[in-house]
């Protein structure tokens, strides 16, 4: 077995690869130990020839295996992180591709977060949310920073009671559940799937907010009526980069004149093809991850302009990793019940989404827009400070405002 262009690959990490034959060969001397055991003689060969699509292509035919939590680190050692520019074609070339069907591409199988309301529980919590949550202490637990990011959503939107609010891609309803009981705000919930729609409208019942939140499947296209808020985590993943002025239109058309978009978008850092080839494959479309000259270029078609933009990217990539120590835990049970293609695809397709973002090639972002008419919130508590920080000379020209004795 010739090693020489793996060991050229092998740096931090030692690698005891187990062949067919029963020989162990040994590659790199420092880092963590990983066994990687090959099933069949033409796997290795076909990997190093091309890892970033063969590697995960191989693993879910499952000719090799790996401690799974080790999977992560073994992609981030064989596939190349240097991203092939791409070439860009002229803008009617590219509507024209966009209405071809991409034969090519390999049918992308259901996410785990949709697919199934057990596995969800299993990996995100009891309050399943598919969006990012907020770390805001090191060792947070998941359904904590969970609760923590839905917090600061109600806060930093300003939602308050009675107000209208819709929600482009709830999920499981966590989001919309805790808003409408914690703020009064009648919201409008688009599901993707009835098994969705089953679990949220009996979530609803449960917790006596029939009245407050009203799921629904189907197209935020067929939505009437204006809404103060618009709520959307891993929405414009789904669609072509040629459809965003369209879908911002919409958008600006619900929206009331002092309202606000909400939005968590994971797109790409630089406009480059991802390098982990066999993770793009998996996408959509080829352009369904957004630059966000992408998305500001589309917003200029409309009423649409930021109020607020941050990098997520450090609290998704801790977010995947909870995801992922979650899924290992549960992982002989969720083969049981879905087959172990299906359930190697979930967890590579969940490695190579951190690894992208370990690298720089993909960031998450947490944006806020509004209208000619809003005006973007104070919400930050830097800026809140109490009166007894404030100088004296402001504070006795603040009628009623009293300093703490």
């Amino acid at each position: 077995m010739d090693l020489s262009a793996l060991e050229n690959r092998v740096h931090a990490i030692r690698l005891h690869i187990h062949a067919p034959d029963g020989r162990v060969h040994r590659v790199g001397d420092n880092g963590p130990l990983i066994d990687w055991h090959l099933h069949t003689p033409h796997t290795l060969p076909a990997i190093l020839k091309r890892p970033e699509i063969n590697l995960g292509n191989s693993y879910v035919r499952g000719e090799w295996d790996v401690d799974t939590r080790r999977l992560a680190d073994l992609v981030q050692t064989l596939v190349s992180k240097r991203a092939r520019a791409h070439w860009l074609p002229g803008n009617w070339l590219r509507q024209l591709r966009a209405r071809l069907p991409h034969s090519h591409r390999a049918k992308a199988l259901p996410r785990w977060q949709d697919t199934s309301l057990w596995t969800a529980r299993l990996c995100l919590g009891d309050q399943p949310f598919h969006g990012c949550p907020l770390y805001s202490e090191p060792g947070m637990p998941l359904e904590q920073a969970q609760r923590t990011r839905f917090r600061s959503i109600a806060a930093r939107l300003q939602i308050r009671p009675g107000q209208q609010l819709l929600d482009l891609n709830a999920g499981w309803g966590a989001l919309p559940l805790f808003l409408a009981e914690q703020t009064g705000a009648r919201i409008t919930a688009l599901v993707k799937s009835r098994e969705q729609l089953r679990y949220a409208q009996s979530e609803a019942r449960r917790r006596g907010l029939e009245a407050s939140v009203h799921f629904r499947p189907g197209s935020f296209h067929q939505c009437r009526g204006r809404f103060d808020r618009v709520l959307a985590s891993g929405f414009f993943e789904a669609y072509s980069e040629l459809t965003y002025p369209v879908l911002f239109q919409r958008i600006a058309e619900l929206l009331q004149d002092d309202g606000f978009v909400w939005l968590q978008v994971t797109g790409r850092s630089q406009d480059t093809a991802l390098s982990h080839r066999w993770y793009q494959r998996q996408l959509p479309s080829p352009h369904s991850l957004p630059l966000l000259s992408d998305l500001a270029n589309a917003m200029q078609t409309t009423g649409l302009r930021p109020l607020l933009l941050e990098d997520q990217t450090a609290h998704q990539v801790q977010n995947l990793d909870n995801q992922a120590r979650r899924f290992h835990r549960h992982r002989c049970n969720i083969s049981k019940r879905f087959g172990e293609t299906r359930t190697r695809y979930w967890e590579f397709k969940l490695a190579s989404q951190a690894t992208a973002m370990r690298w720089g090639q993909l960031s998450q972002y947490e944006l806020l827009l509004g209208n000619t008419r809003s005006t973007c919130p104070v919400f930050d508590q830097a800026l809140q400070l109490p009166a007894a920080r404030l100088p004296t000379a402001i504070t006795d020209r603040i009628p009623g405002l009293t300093r703490p004795t």
